[in-house]
């Protein structure tokens, strides 16, 4: 495919309404310990407000937000 008619990934992202990657639940497990660590007696509601700057997909940050509330 010529590389003029290609979009970049950001983009397509933005637009694909972002998906999350196959296998997400274990990057998940794998940052909460260090998420917990770097800000001790964080709430499970804060850890949230947190997880919506980086996750600005509503059905994204619904999986995501629900699955880590297993940590809380």
């Amino acid at each position: 495919m010529n590389k003029k008619y290609t979009l970049p990934d950001e983009m397509l992202n933005s637009v694909s309404g972002g998906k999350l990657p196959l296998g997400w639940q274990k990057i998940a497990d794998s940052m909460a310990p260090d998420l917990l660590q770097q800000y001790p007696g964080i709430t499970y509601e804060e850890a949230c407000k947190k997880l919506k700057q980086y996750i600005t997909d509503p059905e994204d940050y619904a999986a995501v937000s629900e699955y880590i509330e297993k940590y809380f």
